[in-house]
């Protein structure tokens, strides 16, 4: 019964009524009670403090106070108890016991009564069995406290009273839940079986069948409804058509959007995952993943996190953050989806690859930090020394000594700033070289004229193995000498006095492969990958103390791929170090 509309409404109307009763009959109770027991109240402080009058009149003329209050008690129906100030005194302090319970006054009743204060107060008197009123009125002899006089009054009259007014109120509510019955089964019905035919109706729709309709003519609201309900079973099927058709275009925008595209419920559990998406945070490239995701946790940890967060906060926000494969970067923007009634219902949540640009923001950075280092180191000294210079701080005799020392920061300046350049015109791939045939022993010869000083000062050997036969390679000649120039440069430099650098050059599949290699220190192997890097030393102190910038291997990786050629180095620590690359070799049928 309680399920239907019309139980419902039934117990609703009895509800009322019920409710109404119990607080009218409550609030009615409380305020007799409450009327009464001040009214008494009065009267019991008006008869202390006539009887406290009395007494102390009666004192003054050396009367006994007892004797006056048992006079007193043969007339009035309340009963007085005439307390003195010893005994006030030791109430006051606690240390007075009374065991007939004669009067009900607590430490600080006797304190108030003897400051001259009246108190008043509801109690529970053992003997007799029953609720009672008190007051307690100081008597007052020359302007001090000579004792209290105790008055107290049942109140069961109270209770008597409160009793009557809730019989009355049950009395009162047997007729008013009996029309509160028949009004509500009368209302009931007259709502319930037009909504029943419209619940009827839209289940029916529910279903498909959009050829419901509701034939109700009145004139309320209930009528309205139903031509309300009409129009839109007319027009939920084309609604419904153009929602499939929108549904479809979404589909297919969502299926080919560069972006991953995930979305949550209010439980943050998958209702939308685009195949990007899936490819985004790693999960492989099967179709059927989107449909096995559904309903399913959020794959990824911590963007699993981030739509927690957002469901909680309903706010927009954005992170950038490592998924849990470690093998990208992700910019994920992720927002509430709130219908509209201002509800989440949940988020969804955009996912971009940003792997290449943060390594490329990387690069960036390192590069600026290391120009910056680069260019500091050099600016400094000559800073320094012209400093002194200006201030006489050093002698004449030592000017020519540190002079040469400018000299060769200002040069070492000069080619870290000609590398830089020259390494950003290489990448800027705006430079265009023209191809040509190259001789490769021939090059070689000439950088090795161009060494010579370089290599008879570090007294190290430059032998060379190439074959008869080779072929010449197709490059531009003053870039190849670049690569040569600084490969032999760098050999030179870390080979140890005596030692002997090797020159090779082979042929393998139209390919000519030229390599360096030294017996010098050797690149442990965690420095291997990043040999190529700019401003990389494995010996920073000793790359700067030999004139190094740091960009020479760079700009050798740059001139070789642009030529479409690779680079390779191999190393063992203690065992020296070959640097070599490889570029396509001129075509048998265009030498000349």
């Amino acid at each position: 019964m309680f399920k239907s509309l019309f139980g419902k409404l039934m117990s609703t109307y009895i509800a009322i009524i019920l409710i109404t009763l119990l607080v009218l009959g409550m609030a009615m109770s409380y305020l007799l009670g409450d009327y009464y027991y001040s009214a008494k109240e009065a009267e019991l402080l008006n008869k202390g403090r006539e009887v406290a009058r009395i007494i102390a009149e009666n004192t003054e003329q050396n009367r006994p106070a007892a004797d006056v209050v048992d006079t007193l008690n043969r007339f009035w129906e309340n009963r007085m108890v005439m307390i003195s100030k010893d005994i006030l005194v030791l109430m006051a302090r606690g240390e007075f016991y009374n065991n007939t319970r004669r009067f009900w006054l607590e430490p600080a009743d006797a304190q108030i009564l003897l400051e001259g204060k009246t108190v008043s107060r509801r109690g529970y008197l053992p003997r007799p069995e029953q609720l009672v009123i008190f007051v307690a009125v100081p008597v007052e002899v020359n302007n001090e406290v000579a004792g209290a006089v105790f008055l107290s009054a049942p109140l069961a009259d109270v209770t008597d009273a409160v009793g009557a007014v809730r019989r009355l109120m049950f009395l009162a509510a047997l007729p008013a839940l009996l029309l509160a019955a028949l009004l509500g089964l009368y209302l009931s019905r007259s709502i319930a079986r037009p909504l029943r035919r419209l619940s009827d109706a839209a289940v029916q729709i529910a279903g498909g069948d959009y050829r419901q309709r509701i034939e109700l003519k009145s004139a309320d609201e209930f009528g309205y409804l139903a031509q309300n309900f009409n129009r839109m079973a007319m027009s939920l099927e084309e609604t419904v058509g153009a929602l499939a058709r929108e549904k479809e275009k979404i589909e297919n925008i969502l299926a080919n959007m560069a972006e991953g595209v995930v979305a949550v419920d209010g439980s943050n559990r998958v209702i939308l995952l685009n195949r990007q998406a899936i490819r985004t945070l790693g999960l492989g490239e099967s179709a059927d993943l989107t449909v096995q995701l559904y309903g399913e946790p959020v794959p990824d940890s911590q963007l699993k996190e981030l739509f927690a967060a957002v469901l909680a906060s309903g706010e927009t926000c954005s992170r950038e953050y490592t998924p849990d494969d470690g093998h990208s970067y992700l910019l994920v923007h992720v927002s509430p989806l709130i219908d509209q009634a201002g509800n989440n219902f949940g988020a969804v949540g955009v996912l971009q690859d940003i792997t290449e640009l943060k390594k490329l923001d990387q690069l960036r950075r390192d590069f600026v930090a290391n120009v910056s280092h680069e260019l500091r180191t050099p600016l400094t000294s000559v800073q320094g020394y012209v400093e002194a210079m200006l201030d006489r701080a050093i002698p004449s005799e030592d000017r020519d000594k540190y002079l040469t020392i400018i000299h060769r920061e200002t040069l070492r300046l000069n080619k870290l700033i000609y590398d830089l350049l020259d390494l950003s015109l290489i990448e800027s791939r705006k430079e265009k070289w023209d191809l040509n045939e190259i001789d490769v022993p021939e090059l070689v010869d000439q950088v090795l004229v161009k060494l010579r000083p370089l290599i008879e000062n570090h007294q190290v050997t430059i032998e060379r193995d190439f074959p008869d036969q080779l072929p010449p390679m197709l490059g531009n000649e003053d870039r190849i000498e670049q690569v040569l120039l600084n490969l032999l440069d760098n050999a030179v430099k870390f080979s140890p006095p005596g030692g002997i650098i090797m020159l090779r050059a082979k042929v393998e599949n139209d390919n000519i492969t030229v390599s360096v290699a030294d017996q010098g220190p050797g690149i442990p192997p965690e420095d291997l990958e990043h040999i190529w890097e700019r401003f990389h030393r494995v010996e920073k102190s000793r790359s700067r103390a030999l004139g190094g910038t740091g960009l020479g291997l760079a700009i050798v990786r740059q001139i070789v791929e642009a030529h479409g050629g690779t680079v390779n180095v191999q190393s063992e620590v203690g065992k020296g170090t070959t640097f070599s690359f490889t570029i396509q070799a001129l075509p048998a049928e265009t030498q000349g």
